[in-house]
C-alpha cells in the first residue's frame, strides 16, 4: 500500500518512550504486560492471548470501568523483533456502537527505532475504506490509543517487565 493510496484511510500516532526498544518491543508482545497497558484509562483487560508470529492470533479484551467488554482480535501480518509488528484488527460484531454496520478489518502496523537509551514508536492504523476511518475516528479510537500509550508509559515509568 503506497501512502497516497491510504491516506484518506488511515492515522498515524508517533511517540518516543523511556526505554530501549527491547524493553517497548517486549511490552507490546508480552501478554502479561500487554494486559497492563492495553486499552482507555480506567479499564482492565480480563483476557490477553498473543500468539505473535506471523499467521498467530491475538485477542484481548478490554472491560471499560462502566461494564461494557470489548472483544479485539485478529492475527498478526508481519514480526520483526524489535523492529516492526503488523497486525489485522477483526471487528467484533457484537460491538453496540456499530450500530449493525460493522466496519471492515484494519491494519495496525508499529514501527520501532532505537534513539539513544530510548525508543521512537511510530503507529499507523490503515482503516478499510476513508468513511470507516472518518467513523471511528469520531467514535474515539485515535484517542483511545493515545490513552493507551499514555498507560504504557505509566508503566515504562514504573520500570515494570513483569506482570503484577
Amino acid at each position: 500500500m503506497s501512502a497516497p493510496a491510504t491516506a484518506d484511510r488511515s492515522f498515524a500516532i508517533e511517540r518516543i518512550f523511556n526505554a530501549p526498544v527491547e524493553r517497548v518491543f517486549r511490552l507490546w508482545t508480552d501478554p502479561l504486560l500487554v494486559a497492563q497497558w492495553w486499552g482507555i484509562r480506567d479499564c482492565s483487560v480480563p483476557f490477553c492471548v498473543l500468539d505473535v508470529r506471523v499467521g498467530g492470533r491475538w485477542r484481548i479484551d478490554m472491560l471499560t470501568a462502566g461494564g461494557a467488554l470489548y472483544r479485539n482480535q485478529g492475527s498478526y501480518l508481519e514480526v520483526v523483533e524489535n523492529v516492526r509488528l503488523s497486525y489485522c484488527d477483526e471487528p467484533d460484531p457484537e460491538i453496540r456502537e456499530w450500530a449493525g454496520k460493522l466496519p471492515g478489518r484494519s491494519r495496525h502496523t508499529v514501527n520501532f527505532t532505537p534513539d539513544g537509551a530510548r525508543t521512537h514508536v511510530h503507529f499507523e492504523v490503515t482503516l478499510a475504506t476513508a468513511a470507516d476511518r472518518e467513523r471511528l475516528l469520531a467514535l474515539g479510537m485515535r484517542g483511545g490509543w493515545m490513552q493507551s500509550f499514555d498507560r504504557l508509559e505509566q508503566l515504562i515509568g514504573k520500570g515494570a517487565d513483569h506482570a503484577g
